[in-house]
């Protein structure tokens, strides 16, 4: 399979790959939020370049340069985190999936690489449900689901309980920035985060909208990344890569052969 980077295409090589049938594009969607003092403040938007280069290299599609800024006002207490409105990337989104459309893309994924994306990619996806001749798909709707379980399950392989894994800055992110950037983690800095119950903190997180240092006392992680590893960051990728696969093929529309 390949990759068609569009930011790096002409426009007329744009046109031809669309009109020899690659009509399916990735659109990343990122964060710039704090990820305590020992992973860089664009992880979220790192994740998206590598996760929605994994997806567009899968599908032969398209991919569109990573969104970097997300919904992370629950992050606004750390220094450096950038935020905008639910509304401005429902809003974002939907009209990068209709100017895609106009140019006869047919498959448009609205890849979520920051948790508090999800929900209004989503609600961006069913706002654009009148769009004829396109299918726009947000694959990440539950991050319990899409995110905590799989990255979990591989944890627990290795005798990491939950707490540990964490769920943001813990261990099953910074072992995947360890494959990805290592030269921007500094492990001497990682210390204990709250390693209590994931989805309850999550919740008062995305829903209860409580901030992040009040839920971490402090610390802006949400698990231990002193159990970080970069082998396992292989596996933690390889994860939720087959998560976010799996929401393509459940949102895929009837009709087109669906990704294997």
């Amino acid at each position: 399979m390949s990759v068609f980077e569009l930011a790096k295409m002409t426009a007329p090589e744009v046109r031809k790959a669309i009109d020899d049938g690659h009509d399916t594009v990735v659109c990343p969607f990122g964060s710039l939020e704090q990820h305590s003092a020992h992973l860089p403040i664009g992880t979220d938007a790192m994740l998206g370049d590598a996760f929605g280069r994994r997806l567009a290299d899968q599908l032969d599609a398209f991919l569109v340069p990573t969104v970097s800024v997300g919904c992370a006002e629950h992050h606004m207490p750390f220094a450096g985190t950038m935020t905008v409105s639910h509304e401005t990337i429902q809003r974002m989104a939907g009209e990068y999936a209709r100017c895609l459309a106009r140019h006869g893309f047919k498959q448009i994924i609205l890849l979520g690489t920051h948790g508090g994306n999800f929900k209004p990619l989503d609600d961006a996806a069913k706002d654009c449900a009148d769009i004829e001749g396109a299918t726009v798909i947000a694959p990440m709707k539950d991050f319990d689901l899409d995110v905590l379980d799989p990255c979990h399950a591989v944890s627990a392989k290795f005798g990491i309980g939950k707490g540990e894994s964490g769920g943001h800055a813990g261990e099953w992110e910074t072992s995947i920035m360890l494959v990805l950037t290592p030269d921007l983690v500094h492990m001497d800095r990682t210390v204990e985060g709250f390693v209590g119950n994931m989805s309850d903190a999550v919740k008062r997180l995305l829903q209860d909208r409580q901030g992040i240092d009040v839920v971490t006392h402090g610390t802006g992680i949400l698990g231990d990344p002193r159990r970080a590893d970069a082998e396992r960051g292989k596996l933690h990728f390889d994860a939720l890569a087959g998560a976010m696969m799996r929401g393509v093929r459940r949102e895929w529309p009837a009709g087109r052969p669906a990704p294997k």
